[in-house]
Formats: C-alpha cells, structure tokens, sequence
C-alpha cells in the first residue's frame, strides 16, 4: 500500500466468495479490512524463508466484449499457490483470482480485466474520481484500439 499524504492510497478490486471467506477467517480482529489482512500475510511470507518466492506469468491477451485483444505490453501476474489453490495477482491493475488449476485462475483474471475495463473505461469520465480517471487512462494504455472503436462515452 502507497502512502499519500499520511493515507494509505487505495483501490477497490472484486474479490470472489471463497477468497472472501478464507480472508474473513484470517482476521485477527473484528475491525481488520481485507487489505489488513492481505497486507499481513504478505508481509509475514516475505518474512518466512520456508516459502517458495511467487512466479510470474505474463497475461498476454485479456477479452473485452467476446474480442479478444493483446495488450500492449503484457500484463506480470504473480502467481502462487496456497492450500492447492492458485492465486493470482496483479496490483497495479487491480487484479485478483483464486482458483484450484491455473487455467481457471486465468479465466477469473481475464473476467476481472474486462470488470475492471466496464467500470472504468466504459463510463461517464466526468462521474470519474481523479484516481479513477488515472487508472482509466493506465487500462487505455494498454489497449488503445478497443477505445478507438469510438462507442465509449468520452
């Protein structure tokens, strides 16, 4: 998490249920956020040296609207496995699935690529935070032909 002016800047992602509940059994008290949680068990696997490090895999195409596109640089998804599930991420484009095989982690990760372009790409620009706005522009970035086709709202 960055700081900003003394707060911890955040994001908002889509968490899937299961995800949800193994986070809601992990807290260590009532008022812990998901990113508390996320936060400490990041920072206690860095500390552990028993752990594997995550790998990565490039996401090298992502579907928007039944098409699917190749962005312009791929996008790097940590991946790493936990209780035989995969679990894959990205922060810096606000992506996150569990799944048990990989093939369906991908699956999640596209499906939230596409969330992530409906609600930020697809919508009003003026309805928009400035935050928002910067990461409508950073999903753009990366596949500049789909906004292109010119039925985006500005």
């Amino acid at each position: 998490m960055g700081v900003h002016g003394g707060m911890k800047s955040m994001s908002s992602i889509k968490i899937v249920t299961g995800v949800k509940d193994r986070l809601n059994g992990l807290k260590e008290h009532p008022r812990e956020t998901y990113s508390d949680v996320i936060e400490r068990i990041v920072n206690e696997r860095a500390t552990d040296t028993h752990d594997q490090p995550p790998f990565h895999i490039p996401l090298l195409y992502v579907r928007i609207h039944d098409t699917i596109h190749t962005p312009a640089d791929p996008i790097d998804l940590s991946c790493e496995r936990d209780d035989g599930e995969f679990i894959l991420y990205n922060h810096e484009f606000h992506l996150l699935a569990s799944a048990p095989n990989l093939h369906e982690a991908l699956v999640e990760i596209t499906d939230e690529f596409e969330e992530n372009w409906k609600d930020y790409v697809e919508q009003d620009i003026h309805k928009l935070s400035s935050g928002a706005q910067l990461f409508r522009q950073k999903l753009i970035s990366l596949i500049p032909e789909e906004f292109d086709r010119g039925d985006l709202m500005p």
